[in-house]
């Protein structure tokens, strides 16, 4: 496949399609993922005994404030449990998902495409290597290769298949990246933008734990030759607090994914002591970045990556935001206009290659 083919289409993991077909657009899930790379051990003796327990409401109030220490919880590996979760959102009025799990998450296409074949629903999946810590996952030496080869491994990707597949990425990312950036991840970033160049595609970055990870990658990917207008910056709501940065990066020109809806309470200490919004602040936010005229560069999912996030298991499930959020939006005074920017307009324009 050309780069010319993929002007104007989007591309899903059952091919090409016009971006009108996209309808409203989750940006930013993971339907089959093993996350287990952010694993840790409790160290209280009595939560010790909670590490393996298999996901059930018997736990849930446990797992709801000790995120990454249960294994179970970080692995969604059952098609099967996907598949209803994923119809829900359809029975809801969803059209299309992004699958951002990349390299270092251990990514399944194939998996992916009978998910995409059976619910009806349009699925594009991203190509990136996840965070430094994921690199074993991946079962290469990051440090020999050359952001030339990073780059030429996402075109292809994009333009041939993954592996032997045939099934194509639709867009680069999630691209991981901790704080402070390690060198190869700022390898992959440049990667990114020159895989970007090549193909048109957007790229959805992933910031490290700190409140200037996300314009710290902003400046690798612009240095870089990226296009920042086609640059999607995952979790806002956790990597952007202070309002005059989500301003100063909105104005780079890219695009502010807030991505957490359904999650409430704060991370653990070990990654660095955090208010998470509710999603009534989350609301807010979008509001006031849409009233200083950035309504075109936000995005909004909810990146559910372990089972306690699905309904089957307690959690709000891939259809929160149409089933909750959205009348919560009406009713705090959002615009039809804005939801369906967020929703439809502007994940089909930055999912369509250029």
């Amino acid at each position: 496949m050309a780069r010319r083919e993929l002007k104007g289409k989007v591309q899903t993991v059952l091919g090409l399609i016009a971006p009108e077909e996209l309808g409203i657009t989750l940006p930013h899930e993971h339907l089959i993922c093993d996350a287990t790379t952010w694993f840790y051990e409790p160290e209280e003796a009595s939560e010790r005994r909670l590490v393996r327990h298999p996901v059930s409401l018997e736990i849930l109030w446990w797992l709801r404030y000790h995120p990454f220490q249960n294994w179970d919880d970080l692995q969604i590996l059952d098609e099967k449990v996907i598949i209803d979760e994923v119809l829900i959102y359809k029975a809801l009025g969803g059209k299309s998902i992004v699958e951002l799990t990349v390299r270092g998450l251990y990514p399944d296409p194939p998996a992916v495409a009978r998910i995409s074949r059976i619910t009806g629903v349009n699925i594009i999946m991203g190509t990136a290597y996840y965070v430094e810590q994921s690199y074993p996952a991946t079962k290469v030496d990051m440090d020999a290769k050359s952001e030339e080869e990073i780059a030429e491994e996402f075109i292809t990707d994009i333009i041939e298949g993954f592996g032997h597949t045939g099934i194509r990425a639709g867009i680069i990312g999630e691209i991981g990246c901790s704080w402070p950036l390690a060198d190869n991840e700022k390898k992959v970033l440049r990667a990114g933008a020159h895989a970007q160049k090549a193909t048109g595609a957007a790229i959805n970055v992933h910031p490290g734990q700190n409140e200037m990870a996300a314009m710290e990658c902003i400046k690798v990917l612009d240095k870089a030759g990226a296009d920042l207008s086609r640059v999607i910056v995952s979790h806002i709501d956790r990597a952007v607090r202070e309002p005059k940065n989500r301003l100063e990066l909105a104005k780079t020109g890219c695009t502010l994914e807030y991505d957490l809806f359904g999650r409430e309470g704060y991370y653990p200490t070990r990654f660095r002591v955090l208010d998470i919004p509710n999603d009534a602040q989350r609301i807010n936010e979008l509001k006031e970045l849409a009233d200083n005229g950035f309504q075109n560069q936000l995005l909004i999912s909810q990146d559910n990556y372990t089972k306690s996030s699905l309904c089957r298991y307690g959690g709000w499930g891939y259809g929160h935001i149409l089933r909750d959020v959205v009348p919560v939006m009406k009713i705090k005074g959002l615009s039809q206009e804005l939801i369906d920017a967020m929703l439809i307009e502007n994940p089909k324009r930055l999912l369509t290659f250029v």
